[in-house]
């Protein structure tokens, strides 16, 4: 299969396992009502704190007051704390000696394997707080909800290095779903890497009639057919629409040529890439942000006619932006405008 031709790395085996717990970043509605106590204790305890500060009384009375609204305000807090540990989902991302696996309250099923070829990406859009970690294999893709809103330095400029701009639709979808903290995904980005660096933003997928798609910074399998992104390569981001009975259906698409090679990969076009309130600028925090607004001028794309169908090669919608992400950083890559096709 063409994904084989990937390079897998050399990988050390871990000696013990290791847990990254999936929280709700809110509390439940089934919470709330356990908040209110803390919050009538706690406002309490202000009350009496006040009271003791500001009315004259006796030195006795004042200290009797005072401790009696920190003891409301300790309880408050810890009423409080105890509800949002209920926040916590039960599922865990977890490394094992055989690979990852998503462990939930149902089972455990396999993200992926460290003896066979894997991939690591993540689907983001600035303004927002969540994004999706995707492990891709030959066989399955898996997404986990991750924070990405409180990145320190040195994790934001990792994820920046496997984040890809995803279309809204994608990741508000998990807005409200147990997550993995921004300090959770670098981590387990990092652990991964100890696998296999070049894992990092690789992809692997499949066509329509399940043909292998793996993409790495060095090649381009579709199938049969391989580009090779070191040397020199044709390629457009280029948008069509077609007429599906009554209605009108519009694609996004990459044509690609090398050689004799010559392909065009389609997916459906995204209902919306970034958050219409304010300009993008506006949201492009930090070294990922700045990545996502590059990916936004890699989105952009010219109306063409529909290509020829036996040329067409389908792709999962999220990855079409990964592809467009290897080309450009291709050294020899050369895009062509409509009119020199």
């Amino acid at each position: 299969m063409a994904s084989t031709r990937i390079g897998v790395s050399v990988r050390r085996p871990f000696s013990s396992n290791k847990r990254w717990p999936l929280a709700h970043t809110h509390v439940p509605a089934r919470l709330h009502k356990r908040m209110w106590p803390a919050a009538v204790i706690g406002v309490h305890g202000m009350v009496l704190i006040a009271f003791a500060l500001l009315v004259p009384l006796s030195i006795v009375v004042r200290c009797a007051l005072a401790a009696a609204g920190f003891f409301h305000l300790a309880i408050a807090f810890g009423w409080r704390r105890g509800a949002s540990e209920l926040c916590a989902s039960g599922i865990y991302v977890e490394a094992t000696a055989r690979g990852l696996e998503r462990v939930t309250p149902e089972g455990t099923k396999p993200i992926l394997t460290w003896d066979g070829p894997f991939g690591v990406a993540l689907l983001a859009s600035y303004g927002r707080p969540t994004g999706l970690l995707a492990f891709t294999t030959p066989s399955q893709t898996r997404y986990v909800p991750a924070r990405i809103d409180a990145r320190e330095k040195t994790d934001d400029e990792l994820l920046a290095r496997i984040a890809v701009l995803a279309d809204l639709d994608l990741v508000d979808a998990v807005a409200h779903d147990a997550a993995l903290s921004s300090e959770q995904v670098a981590e387990i980005v990092r652990w991964v890497s100890e696998r296999d660096a070049s894992a990092l933003g690789r992809v692997f997928s499949s066509d329509g009639r399940r043909a292998p798609i793996a993409l790495d910074r060095a090649m381009l399998s579709v199938g049969h057919r391989c580009f090779d992104l070191t040397n020199p390569i044709e390629w457009r981001p280029l948008v069509f629409h077609e007429l599906a009975g009554c209605a009108t259906l519009l694609y996004q698409a990459t044509w690609i040529r090398q050689g004799d090679a010559e392909i065009v990969l389609v997916a459906p076009m995204p209902a919306s890439i970034v958050p219409r309130s304010d300009p993008p600028r506006h949201h492009a925090n930090g070294k990922l942000g700045h990545t996502l607004m590059r990916d936004l001028r890699l989105f952009h794309a010219s109306a063409e006619p529909p290509p020829a169908r036996e040329m067409r090669i389908p792709i999962d919608r999220p990855f079409m932006m990964s592809v467009r992400r290897m080309l450009d950083a291709a050294p020899l890559a050369r895009i062509i405008h409509n009119d020199s096709a």
